[in-house]
């Protein structure tokens, strides 16, 4: 499919609106088909949530200033729908609707491995991330991570030596994919950019903020056959990375290190609990191999499908009964339709009216919960 000039500026537009997070803007896009027609709607399903004021839209305006930026910076915008747009992170229920890619972006072509762990590694982490990287991208492998300090850094550092001529890294940013943090990571933030690929899902402009890291590790896990975790405590953003792997069938690999070593913590327990132990890239290698023609095939279900009507006196009977049974805690949308006994499809509608209204709060793994205003 190839979105029309309009279309791709009301993708923009509905994805930078107030409260339209990834899952709600692919749902917003089954209900009504197109972004243009979706964009008129976000008002009235935001006040069957129990919204008051008006949704915050983002204007046509500030949707081809996004364009204005990418064509200045050298950046490629991909969108969900669009057959370039990486096949693999195509696959999971969160993908973002646009992806912000700046170098070679053929490197999204290549069966890739994600590697992650510790920003505070030891001589021997980074040197273990640096072969990794190097011996995986020799054998054609994109090697993905985060660009922070530590064992991204040096598994980046490591693809990079690899290969001279063709695209062997992926840096997946929690900033737009025009800034550099942290500061000190300039010097392969521009490395990366000619011979590898820079990708964000954060538009132009966005600020910094401590949540978009975690958002980040989905893309990271999403973009990969598989994830190698060296060393990482044990509540550390590279275990979000291996959870997130997990929730989307990918491996989850492993190096084992000492047991008065805080950081390898996160591996041992990764292991423990059914990783696969990897002590060179040979393992990780033989392990991936069935693989590859998963990550090179289309997807095996139909992404897109035609809309259908939205019954209002069918939705309006079935809200009492989710808000009713949502609460603080978290819960799985798949064990809420197994108890409900309600349609997916009728739950997914309403879940959307929740989130635009501001009462619905989404977690990795497709869970949510209701967030109280306390009025």
């Amino acid at each position: 499919m190839i979105l029309s000039n309009e279309e791709k500026i009301n993708w923009i537009r509905l994805i930078l609106s107030e409260n339209v997070g990834p899952i709600t803007f692919n749902q917003l896009l089954s209900f009504y088909g197109t972004a243009t027609e979706a964009i008129k709607h976000i008002d009235d399903l935001a006040r069957r949530g129990g919204r008051k004021k008006p949704i915050i839209a983002a204007t046509v305006d500030q949707a081809e200033k996004q364009l204005e930026q990418a064509e200045k910076n050298g950046v490629q915008l991909m969108f969900f729908r669009e057959a370039n747009y990486p096949k693999l992170l195509k696959r999971t229920i969160d993908a973002p609707p646009i992806l912000f890619v700046k170098g070679q972006v053929s490197a999204l072509d290549k069966p890739a491995v994600s590697i992650v762990g510790t920003r505070n590694a030891s001589l021997n982490g980074k040197g273990l991330a640096k072969r990794f990287g190097c011996e995986l991208a020799e054998q054609g492998y994109n090697v993905v991570s985060g660009m922070a300090r530590g064992i991204d850094r040096s598994a980046h550092q490591g693809a990079l030596t690899a290969v001279e001529d063709r695209p062997a890294t992926t840096a997946v940013l929690g900033t737009a994919v025009d800034e550099v943090y942290p500061d000190e990571n300039k010097d392969i933030y521009t490395e990366i950019s000619r011979y590898g690929c820079l990708v964000s899902e954060f538009p132009f402009r966005t600020i910094l903020s401590p949540r978009n890291f975690p958002r980040r590790n989905r893309i990271i896990a999403g973009l990969s056959l598989g994830t190698v975790v060296i060393e990482a405590q044990e509540r550390s953003g590279s275990l979000i990375t291996a959870r997130e792997a997990l929730n989307q069938g990918r491996e989850v690999f492993a190096v084992p290190g000492s047991p008065v070593d805080p950081r390898s913590a996160g591996p041992n327990a990764l292991i423990r609990d059914g990783a696969i132990l990897v002590e060179t890239s040979k393992d990780i290698i033989a392990s991936l191999e069935n693989l590859q023609t998963f990550s090179l095939s289309e997807p095996d279900m139909d992404m897109f499908f035609e809309p259908e009507p939205i019954n209002d006196d069918i939705v309006s009977s079935a809200r009492d009964t989710v808000v009713r049974n949502l609460g603080p805690e978290m819960v799985s949308v798949d064990r809420f339709v197994s108890e409900t006994g309600l349609d997916v499809r009728l739950i997914n509608i309403i879940l959307v009216e929740l989130e635009l209204a501001g009462r619905l709060e989404r977690y990795p793994g497709n869970r949510v919960s209701l967030i109280y205003s306390g009025e």
